[in-house]
């Protein structure tokens, strides 16, 4: 876990600064560690960024610039269907294990999403994260097993802590074409 502290922490300082520069719109912390600041704490091994950037830059700059800040990665492009098309994921460079996971912002729902994260603290590093609501909508897209637990478990937190801004989870959960997974989801 200590290394995943420590790439959480270099790594959100390089989009920060990134995004001091204006190089990037945003970035939002998604994934298990973002699912971890709302709601029960799961394992995980790496770290997942939604980034807000144009799409060149995305693709073919930013790739460069991580490289030379010491990074190992590779950059992956889907298809338009995909539920996460194209990104960047970066490797440790000594056993060559996934670290993070860069995800390019391709909708305006998902511009939304880093628009509205909240700064939290996490391992000491005050990053943004995404929203329950958002996360919730993030992890239907995606639709994988942990994915639908993980939907569960923020609603429930949601639910507890009082947070959960239905209005805005229905409404983001129509324009990424999930509603009815939300709606499944809600009725259990």
């Amino acid at each position: 876990m200590k290394d995943l502290e420590k790439e959480l922490e270099r790594l959100s300082a390089e989009l920060a600064k990134l995004q001091e520069q204006g190089k990037l719109k945003g970035y939002s912390l998604i994934g298990a560690l973002a699912v971890s600041a709302h709601a029960r704490p799961r394992a995980t091994k790496d770290i997942d960024f939604l980034v807000s950037a144009d799409r060149e830059f995305f693709f073919k700059l930013f790739p460069e610039l991580l490289k030379k800040k010491g990074y190992s990665l590779k950059v992956y492009r889907g298809e338009i269907d995909d539920p996460v098309n194209g990104l960047i994921r970066i490797y440790d460079k000594g056993d060559n294990t996934e670290l993070a996971d860069i995800i390019p912002v391709l909708w305006n729902w998902q511009d939304e999403i880093v628009e509205a994260s909240e700064k939290i603290k996490l391992f000491g590093v005050s990053i943004p994260v995404a929203r329950i609501e958002d996360l919730i909508v993030l992890k239907l897209k995606a639709g994988g097993p942990q994915d639908m637990i993980d939907a569960t478990e923020l609603l429930k937190a949601g639910k507890i802590s009082k947070k959960l801004d239905m209005e805005r989870l229905e409404s983001l959960a129509k324009r990424a074409k999930v509603d009815k997974k939300l709606k499944s989801l809600l009725s259990k």
